[in-house]
């Protein structure tokens, strides 16, 4: 792609929208397109709430030989209902017009301003943004928006247009909307629900329909999908398409200004199911055409006949009626109970909504590329993943599991309580893992003391944020009511990047998740938050999958069959706020005196992402970026 500008070192794409509308998870999606695998480089909140983005962040996207394409992103702080919560208008204002500096910080209730230091008082064209992006969720319960979201959206728009700044909407969660579009991606535009709905944001932000992109972001997919990224590539393809016209039109040393004339764009790329071409592998173009009953009638929904977009390939497609969302019981949709599944087909869905491996084959090669597995940081002398999580939960447990398959044998290395009450771990533990005879793995992991309700039990919140800064020494013992502080004989105040955490996983017990304490959530949000800031790369473990779901206790294989687990998994996002893909059900050694195939299976899928993901944060934050493993 040639830039229509030799001014534009780059295209800057900026994304705004409410809290939770899927902005940072669009950036890992598309990174996931071009890297090849899904990846999680942004940190995203998986619902609504506070925004958890608080920073200015630029983000480039590379290709899988690590070739910088000829866009960025700009991550933003979400909109909120009230005038005093979430980024200011002003904010998103100054930073279309290039005067924000990357990181700085937001504050609700006081916008950037020229005297402040991370103001930008003479921004190049590369500075400015060249496509305004407004993210919005399909799902929300109403079909209006919230008003004062609208309003600070129409606000931002008139601005955009006033410098004449193209602008699209990525319409995210479109599953989620319309069951039938669940069942079947390739239906999306021939649903109603998704109609109307873009219809509804058309009225509300006024753009026109032909600039508005369903999308379905990554979320509790751990493998690409071709429909999912056609759709992405496709909603990609055309904001770059503007912002490169955008650019074009500005002549060297032009400022846009609402007194330059027009820019006139071009209508979408093709149809809204045309593929963009990328890097290998290709995908293939979605060719969705619908089966009606009556000829008279089109089959697909378009604003006019000259851009309309395809329907879904659907043998049974639902022409005048659709499932509605309210055949769901209120109780089991506000999330306050699990429903009661009556026979083993209500329990069990037809297919792994997760691809898993489970032969003797793909669990050695797990094991092997682990083992296998090498730093590309010269001064990096291992990955550090810290565990935390309630007490109870399984932290040391999945340490002993771990350390079991690389032992070959079920081993019991970090002592572990047996059941829940007050935390057993009381010091902060390394724990590296020995390769054969060829020394230690290229990765440790911290166990930690647990959290505990109130402020005089467990381990303080402000303890594990020092340890993700690795200012915390091995074998330090916690004070529940004292944490570790600058002079204390245990503090490291000069941390390598060796000493410190890689990865924040959370570890929580699928069977008690539901009565997890308010107040212990509330520290793990605390925490998460602090990872946040330090861009460390968060996942969540959760043990005891078997005492979950009858089905998988019988047959662990039965996993992401399961509608039970794959429930619970969603009521773990919902608390904790990580994406479902970031989240790894597993069963621990406990009872078991040999090595069990799909227990280790589970374990080793866990652990193999957990360690993509600290890897990643090194190599990021060294500006080195190459496959972990050996070729071949």
């Amino acid at each position: 792609m040639t830039l229509r500008n030799p001014q534009a070192q780059h295209l800057r794409i900026l994304l705004h929208g409410p809290v939770g509308a899927g902005k940072s998870s669009i950036i890992n999606s598309i990174n996931s397109i071009f890297q090849g695998r899904v990846m999680v480089g942004v940190l995203a909140a998986a619902t609504g709430g506070h925004s958890f983005t608080k920073t200015y962040n630029t983000y480039e996207i590379t290709d899988n030989q690590n070739r910088v394409l000829p866009f960025i992103f700009n991550d933003i702080m979400g909109l909120e209902n009230k005038d005093d919560e979430g980024v200011h208008p002003g904010d998103i204002i100054s930073a279309i017009e290039g005067h924000m500096r990357a990181d700085y910080r937001f504050h609700p209730d006081c916008p950037l301003s020229r005297r402040d230091s991370s103001y930008n008082s003479s921004p190049a064209l590369s500075d400015q943004v060249h496509c305004l992006v407004s993210v919005v969720p399909a799902d929300r319960a109403s079909n209006n928006p919230d008003e004062v979201v609208i309003r600070k959206m129409q606000m931002i728009r008139r601005h955009a247009s006033d410098l004449n700044i193209p602008q699209v909407v990525f319409m995210t969660r479109v599953d989620l909307l319309c069951p039938l579009v669940k069942d079947n991606l390739q239906c999306i535009y021939s649903s109603k629900k998704i109609k109307q709905k873009m219809e509804s944001y058309k009225n509300a932000l006024g753009i026109p329909m032909n600039c508005i992109f369903p999308v379905k972001n990554y979320h509790e997919e751990n493998t690409l999908n071709s429909d999912m990224d056609s759709l992405l590539l496709d909603a990609l393809q055309n904001a770059v398409n503007f912002a490169n016209d955008y650019v074009g039109t500005l002549t060297a040393g032009t400022q846009p200004s609402a007194t330059q004339p027009p820019v006139t764009h071009a209508e979408p790329s093709g149809t809204h199911t045309q593929q963009m071409e990328r890097p290998t592998p290709r995908l293939e173009r979605l060719t969705l055409q619908v089966e009606t009953p009556e000829a008279s009638e089109p089959s697909t929904w378009s604003e006019n006949s000259g851009a309309g977009r395809s329907g879904g390939a659907h043998t049974e497609f639902l022409r005048n009626s659709e499932i509605d969302s309210s055949y769901i019981p209120e109780n089991v949709a506000r999330g306050n109970l699990m429903p009661v599944f009556t026979h083993i087909a209500d329990r069990e869905l037809d297919i792994e909504w997760r691809r898993m491996n489970w032969d003797t084959g793909s669990r050695n090669r797990m094991e092997r590329e682990l083992r296998e597995l090498r730093l590309l940081i010269p001064d990096l002398k291992h990955l550090r993943i810290l565990l935390h999580g309630p007490v109870g939960a399984g932290k040391s447990s999945f340490i002993n599991s771990v350390n079991s398959i690389f032992q070959g044998q079920v081993s019991a290395r970090a002592l572990v309580a047996t059941g829940a009450g007050v935390s057993f771990t009381k010091k902060y533990k390394t724990y590296p893992f020995i390769n054969g005879n060829s020394g230690c793995l290229p990765f440790v992991v911290n166990d930690i003391m647990g959290l505990e309700k109130g402020n005089s039990d467990g381990v303080h919140p402000n303890d594990i944020i020092s340890a993700l800064k690795g200012h915390v020494k091995n074998n330090h013992k916690f004070n529940p009511v004292s944490p570790l502080s600058l002079g204390d004989r245990d503090y490291n105040p000069n941390p390598t990047l060796s000493d410190r955490v890689h990865c924040l996983v959370s570890v929580v017990s699928m069977d008690t998740l539901t009565f997890m304490e308010d107040d212990v959530i509330s520290k793990m949000h605390v925490i998460r938050e602090a990872a946040s800031d330090m861009d460390i790369p968060q996942a969540v473990v959760m043990t005891k999958v078997d005492k979950a779901c009858p089905l998988v206790k019988q047959d662990l294989r039965k996993t992401y069959v399961s509608k039970r687990i794959q429930q619970m998994m969603q009521e773990c996002s919902d608390k904790l706020g990580v994406p479902m893909n970031c989240i790894f059900p597993v069963k621990n050694y406990h009872n078991e005196t040999d090595l069990d195939q799909e227990m280790d299976c589970l374990t080793l899928t866990a652990l193999k992402q957990i360690v993509h993901f600290a890897h990643e944060h090194v190599c990021l934050l060294k500006g080195n970026y190459d496959s972990p493993y050996h070729e071949g």
